[in-house]
């Protein structure tokens, strides 16, 4: 385990869902942080979010800098020990080019991992995802997904947000190979767990949607999920421990039906169980809307599938120990509802 004592770690996309999680966690284990974030507003409410939660915020400073920018990185990245590369798009809505978010996605890696390695940061570690391991592949592996499996992005199945992690990943290993940077990646799975203040992800934002009652019906569809908390504590140790150098870990609490959170929900918050209560959508509805629509064709190709995911490298490594997708979900719950983003 390395030495944390006054190590300046920097965090792209610091404003982020689970950039803030993992921010906290360094302040909290006595690391300097230096995040990157777009605009000065946003630098400003991450600081008063963690002197919410009692962190030293003298010890955190924000610089601006844009994935779609060659400006800043090398000042962003100078001094810096290790490098915490969380920051990638994510949008509600898929563009219809399924590499429309390639450039983006993969230029904005590329420049974080040349500014890494030419800055002489120890170790870059990169928030995946398990959208560049699970999607595009032709027939069931047989065995659990892991470490050394890549998506498909040529498969007419897969989302262009799946195509973009996949193909940045690889930009990344692509770009680290023989460099005295160590690159480790984290590829969690669909992530829950307690906001930090009252700005809401692309999951958060599905659960509020829940709880609001804005989904009367829901697909046969499974995911793999995680609590928000494990993944920061996963990014940190696996800057930590040297044994992670060169691994990728899949970072899962398990995998449920997606229906299964808002039965996890309703349990919780039984004041919202009429707005809870969602219909199950019948399989040919999906695949019959796949005719007309690309994106519906995407969901139709997850109906029923079976994923089990290899955890046991984030278990045995990083020796991580996930909360249950009950507490993930729940929290998640209790803060929206805290800070005002489900209606009374």
């Amino acid at each position: 385990m390395r030495d944390s004592s006054d190590s300046l770690v920097l965090v792209t996309g610091a404003s982020g869902f689970i950039a803030k999680h993992i921010v906290l966690g360094l302040l909290q284990r006595g690391y300097r942080v230096r995040g990157t974030v777009r605009d000065r507003a946003k630098g400003e409410a991450l600081a008063q979010t963690m002197a919410l939660y009692g962190a030293p915020v003298d010890r955190l400073e924000t610089v601006q800098a844009d994935l779609a920018s060659d400006a800043g990185w090398n000042e962003a990245v100078q001094n810096c020990r290790y490098v915490l590369h969380t920051a990638s798009p994510f949008p509600e809505n898929q563009p219809r080019d399924k590499f429309g978010l390639v450039p983006l996605a993969r230029g904005g890696t590329e420049r974080v991992c040349r500014a890494a390695r030419d800055g002489g940061a120890e170790r870059l570690v990169l928030t995946s995802s398990v959208a560049s391991i699970l999607y595009g592949h032709a027939r069931p592996l047989g065995r659990p997904f892991g470490e050394g499996d890549f998506s498909n992005v040529e498969s007419p199945h897969i989302t262009p947000y799946a195509v973009s992690k996949t193909l940045a990943e690889q930009a990344a290993w692509s770009m680290m190979q023989g460099s005295s940077t160590d690159l480790v990646t984290i590829n969690p799975s669909l992530v829950f767990g307690p906001l930090l203040d009252a700005t809401a992800g692309t999951s958060a934002r599905l659960v509020a949607m829940m709880m609001n009652g804005k989904i009367p019906a829901m697909p046969n569809v499974r995911f793999g999920m995680v609590d928000v908390r494990d993944i920061a504590q996963a990014h940190i140790r696996a800057m930590e421990i040297e044994a992670a150098a060169g691994r990728r870990f899949i970072v899962s609490a398990g995998t449920e039906p997606l229906r299964a959170v808002a039965d996890i929900l309703s349990d919780a918050f039984p004041q919202y169980g009429r707005r809870l209560h969602m219909w199950n959508l019948p399989d040919w509805t999906v695949r019959l809307a796949a005719r007309l629509s690309r994106q519906a064709g995407m969901l139709a190709a997850e109906l029923g599938a079976e994923r089990a995911l290899d955890t046991a490298p984030a278990r045995d490594v990083l020796q991580m120990q996930f909360r249950t997708i009950e507490e993930a979900v729940t929290d998640l719950g209790e803060s929206l509802i805290r800070f005002g983003l489900v209606r009374p």
